[in-house]
């Protein structure tokens, strides 16, 4: 992918347009890197935030079946080499719909999918997309989101995740900074400050990623391997469908307030497998803090929950359905839902940036 054909449509300027200083500008941009969609962010003023996002799929297609001039006519967004072509985004997405199959992603898992050897150039290519027009100077801070390590996975490896990140995103000439997803989602809906103290949730495509924060440190973190993709995976052998067509269900029509009773075949899949991983997020939760010696919680703190996943209505319900049947070692004052589940951790990323900018 290093062609000079390489491209990607509905992108604005060159690179270098992109480090042109912009009038009064808020330093800082956030990104977050998610299984299932990048989300850039970045102060226009003080008090308004803008967002650019693109989910994160590719769909390879065969050369001679390409028409750029059809394509371009439709807006639609793809990456073009010298042997190859990849429809990206939500196209991507629907593409594999259309022909009953599955899109492929950069990212698997919460990392950087080690079984596609196109990731990283597309990934390059898509975080192009969603930070032009934000970077205001050489150099400004980028805080990126990473997952925390994996419960019972030591092969979980969150430091090449986030050491091939650093190194894509210098390509354009910024400062990147990791940040934990699930401290992101604390500082985003609580807000930097020394008595901030939560229990984070990023409920993603890949993960589930959590953190402890108390007083404004992390004490400590961690991510769960079962959150929207295993949604569509296990409902989709419950029925038989693709899990694409499920996905749609789950992002389009699904409501977890329904009776499993009074809804379709597919929603019912998809309604007892979010019974099933909030019931196995709160079970780990519960051993990831009876291991932690040195995490012991002697308050109520609330808890705070974002992602893409926990967008279906009824979810923050569901959760506290679930929570009643489980005690956790800790009194929960509050269940928070984010005010922008999807943006949530970008936000948080945001606000990080900003503040080690002006520290």
């Amino acid at each position: 992918m290093n062609s000079q054909r390489d491209k990607l449509t509905d992108t604005i300027g060159e690179m270098d347009d992109m480090n042109t200083p912009v009038e009064n500008p808020v330093y800082g941009i956030g990104l977050d890197v998610g299984t299932g969609f990048l989300v850039s962010s970045k102060f226009k003023t003080t008090n308004k935030i803008s967002f650019v996002s693109i989910r994160d799929a590719f769909y390879k297609l065969e050369k001679h079946l390409f028409n750029s001039t059809m394509f371009d006519k439709n807006k639609m967004k793809y990456i073009e080499t010298e042997d190859e072509v990849f429809v990206v985004g939500e196209d991507a997405v629907t593409f594999a719909r259309i022909q009953n199959s599955s899109s492929s992603r950069p990212l698997a898992g919460g990392i950087i999918n080690p079984k596609e050897k196109s990731s990283a150039p597309v990934l390059r290519e898509l975080f192009r997309y969603v930070l032009q027009g934000h970077i205001a100077k050489k150099d400004e801070i980028l805080v990126f989101s990473i997952p925390g390590n994996q419960v019972d996975n030591l092969d979980f490896d969150t430091t090449y995740h986030s050491m091939s990140l650093e190194s894509l995103l210098k390509q354009f000439k910024v400062k990147p900074v990791p940040i934990n997803e699930g401290y992101a989602v604390i500082i985003s809906e609580l807000g930097i400050k020394e008595e901030m103290t939560g229990l984070g949730f990023s409920f993603g495509a890949g993960l589930v990623n959590c953190a402890l924060v108390y007083k404004g440190i992390n004490l400590f973190e961690f991510s769960i391997d079962k959150s929207g993709d295993f949604v569509d995976m296990q409902s989709s052998k419950a029925v038989g469908e693709s899990t694409a067509t499920m996905g749609y269900i789950k992002e389009n029509k699904l409501n977890l307030e329904k009776s499993e009773y009074d809804v379709t075949p597919e929603e019912r899949a998809l309604i007892f497998s979010y019974r099933y991983i909030i019931q196995n997020t709160l079970a780990e939760v519960k051993k990831a803090f009876l291991s932690q010696s040195s995490a012991k919680v002697l308050e109520p703190i609330p808890i705070v929950i974002s992602g893409g996943t926990s967008m279906p209505p009824g979810f923050v319900n569901l959760f506290k359905q679930e929570l009643t049947s489980v005690k956790l070692p800790f009194e929960v004052t509050e269940i928070i839902h984010a005010e922008d589940p999807l943006r949530a951790v970008a936000k948080g990323c945001l606000i990080w940036a900003n503040n080690l900018e002006v520290s």
